[in-house]
């Protein structure tokens, strides 16, 4: 399914979310909200493959899972998905309630004291006390703005696909019994409990059970300055963080050492001074790729003319045979392609998009530009 040159980096998220991308319709595309009812039926239709499986999912001690409250979703995507292997949002069971199906009639059971939201099934559903009938039980998810989740996940497509981040929807059952005073409906939402934070004005705030590591490295995240990002779009984003692999893959890992180094004595405002030089190291290595690029395009410049001529005459050499290869050779341009070429290739931009500040000056020049 995924090809050898793929930018993936949770194989299980990324399966199912390119299953949901696939099925997504171009009609469906252009309804947000409509995009997030699809994604959270996709969802709950994936229960049993496993995809909410954390014990799976959490090996990574760098995988991250933020509940969502009064949060910007793509600001925080930006900035925990710098730190995060993959990336887990949710709004829990807080929100609207929106209804997306019926679970069965009367052949479901769902044990909501011990399960996230009743996502287990399979035994019929014991009747109510006084009611000898079968219960029919919906399904649905609470999300604040469906709309907000739509643009989300498309905007996010290519994270998702590259099983960068993903969103867990906060899902609830109503259950409805048939008795002798007619039907007797029941919500009851549960919250999900594969969050490790609860992000609130901005910041990390533990949730039960946060391993102590993620907590350090989103932290960091959430408060420091970081110019490239403010003017670069969630959509942009994503793409150049997928396209741009293994460079986002090296600067990932610069924070993370960055944010483990600082020392957990610190202050506020030791750990604000500390933020500070990052920031200010991370702007400095920015201007220095920049510096770089700008060198290495005056270089090609040159050398991909000289490529081109010399191209030329090696072609006229080829069809016109040793009598134009003496004559080129008297005039002393036969020698004079080949080094060329050579040129083009030692100053090729290829090196430095392996470099880690090749991605953060991607999202920088893409940040200024108009």
């Amino acid at each position: 399914m995924f090809r050898r040159n793929d930018a993936i980096q949770n194989r299980i998220v990324a399966r199912r979310m390119q299953r949901f991308f696939k099925t997504l319709t171009h009609e469906q595309r252009a309804d947000p909200r409509t995009v997030a009812i699809a994604y959270g039926q996709h969802l709950w239709s994936q229960w049993r493959t496993g995809i909410a499986d954390e014990k799976r999912l959490s090996r990574s001690r760098f995988y991250v899972g933020l509940a969502l409250e009064n949060s910007s979703i793509g600001e925080v995507t930006k900035r925990s998905a710098l730190v995060a292997d993959t990336l887990l949002l949710s709004h829990g069971c807080s929100g609207i309630y929106t209804e997306l199906g019926r679970i069965s009639d009367g052949n479901f059971r769902g044990d909501m004291a011990n399960a996230a939201c009743a996502y287990a099934g399979g035994m019929a559903m014991p009747p109510y006390p006084g009611q000898e009938g079968p219960v029919d039980e919906f399904y649905g998810m609470h999300c604040p703005d469906l709309d907000l989740l739509g643009r989300w996940v498309l905007d996010c497509e290519p994270l998702l696909r590259a099983g960068l981040a993903w969103y867990l929807p906060g899902y609830s059952s109503r259950k409805t019994a048939s008795s002798e005073s007619g039907a007797t409906p029941d919500e009851n939402p549960q919250a999900i409990r594969s969050i490790d934070l609860l992000i609130r004005d901005g910041r990390a705030v533990d949730a039960s059970g946060v391993h102590p590591v993620k907590s350090k490295i989103v932290r960091p995240v959430l408060e420091i300055d970081l110019p490239f990002l403010e003017n670069v779009d969630l959509k942009n984003f994503s793409r150049i963080t997928v396209e741009e692999f293994q460079s986002y893959v090296g600067f990932r890992d610069f924070l993370r050492m960055s944010f483990l180094g600082m020392d957990d004595a610190l202050n506020a405002v030791q750990s604000e001074r500390e933020l500070v030089r990052i920031g200010l190291d991370i702007a400095d290595q920015v201007r220095a790729t920049r510096a770089e690029m700008a060198k290495v395009n005056r270089k090609r410049a040159v050398a991909v003319t000289g490529a081109a001529v010399g191209s030329a005459t090696a072609v006229l050499t080829a069809v016109y045979g040793p009598a134009l290869a003496a004559v080129v050779t008297a005039v002393g341009a036969a020698g004079g392609w080949l080094p060329a070429l050579q040129a083009m290739a030692e100053n090729s931009k290829l090196s430095i998009r392996e470099d880690k500040w090749y991605y953060v000056w991607m999202l920088s020049k893409e940040s200024t530009s108009p």
